[in-house]
C-alpha cells in the first residue's frame, strides 16, 4: 500500500485571495463530486488537512489534478497548470485556523433551521430542497455537500461577497433597449441563460445584447436578523443537505 504523506503546510508559496476564489469555483467544478465540500468524503484523504496518500508537495499535488493517478478512481482533469495550482491554494486554506470561525462550528439544531428556512427567514420563497420551494434562487438540495460550513454562512450574511453555488446574477440590456435581470446559468459564444425572479428559464442570443454586467445578488443580507443560535441553527440544517439518500 502507498503510504500516507501529510502535505507540509508551511511550504513557501505566494496564494492570492483571488487565486483561492478561483480555485474554490473550479474545486466545486471538478473535485467536489468525489471529495466532498470538506475534502474528507474519500476515505483516507482530507484534502484541507494535508492527508494524502502520494503528495508531498504542491507540486505533486498540481500534476495529480491535471494527470490523475492510473489505476485508481483519481481521473485527469483536463485544466490548465495554472487552474490546477488555484485549486491548490484554495486546498491550502479550506481549514485555515487563521480564518474567521464560522458560527456553524457551534452548536445547531437542524430542526429548528429547517422552521427557520420555511418560515421566518423565508428561504423557501426563493430556494427548494428536494423539489420544495421557489425557483428563483439557487437549488439548495445538495448544498450540504457542495459547500463548507463556513462558505453557507458567507452566502447567508454576505449575498454579495461571494457566489459558491456557481450562479451570479447578471443584467442584460437588450439592443431594444429592454432590461432583463437574472441568474447565469450557462454561456457559450452565442447565447446567454438566465433564470429570472419568477424562477422562469430565459435564453437570449447574443446578436440581440447591447449590453450585460453584473448585477446585485437578490439575496438580503441576513447580517443582524438571526441570533446567533438561530444562524447556526440554520447552517446546520442546510449542511444536512447533501441530495437524495
Amino acid at each position: 500500500m502507498l503510504a500516507l504523506a501529510r502535505l507540509a503546510l508551511g511550504q513557501d508559496h505566494s496564494y492570492t485571495q483571488g487565486d483561492i476564489e478561483v480555485g474554490g469555483q473550479t474545486y466545486r467544478m471538478n473535485c467536489v463530486g468525489c471529495h466532498g465540500g470538506d475534502g474528507a468524503s474519500v476515505s483516507g484523504i482530507d484534502l484541507g488537512r494535508g492527508k494524502f496518500k502520494i503528495a508531498q508537495t504542491d507540486e505533486d499535488l498540481i500534476r495529480i489534478i491535471i494527470n490523475g493517478v492510473p489505476g485508481t478512481a483519481m481521473p485527469a482533469t483536463p485544466i490548465a497548470p495554472v487552474r490546477a495550482k488555484m485549486i491548490v491554494a484554495y486546498l491550502r486554506t479550506m481549514h485555515d485556523t487563521k480564518s474567521r470561525r464560522s458560527i456553524a462550528a457551534e452548536k445547531g439544531d437542524a430542526g429548528r433551521g429547517r422552521v427557520l428556512f420555511e418560515k421566518q427567514g423565508g428561504c423557501s420563497g426563493c430556494h427548494r430542497i428536494q423539489g420544495a420551494g421557489g425557483r428563483s434562487g439557487p437549488d439548495l438540495s445538495d448544498v450540504g455537500h457542495l459547500l463548507r460550513a463556513i462558505e453557507i454562512e458567507t452566502a447567508i450574511l454576505e449575498a454579495d461577497a461571494a457566489y459558491p453555488m456557481g450562479t451570479r446574477p447578471v443584467r442584460v440590456i437588450r439592443k431594444s433597449g429592454a432590461a432583463l435581470s437574472g441568474l447565469l446559468l450557462n454561456q457559450d459564444m452565442y447565447s446567454l441563460q438566465l433564470v429570472d425572479q419568477e424562477g422562469a428559464l430565459r435564453s437570449i442570443d447574443r446578436s440581440e445584447v447591447k449590453e450585460e454586467g453584473p448585477a446585485r445578488s437578490w439575496m438580503p443580507s441576513y447580517q443582524g436578523r438571526f441570533s446567533a443560535q438561530e444562524l447556526a441553527d440554520l447552517i446546520a440544517y442546510l449542511a444536512k443537505q447533501k441530495g437524495a439518500q
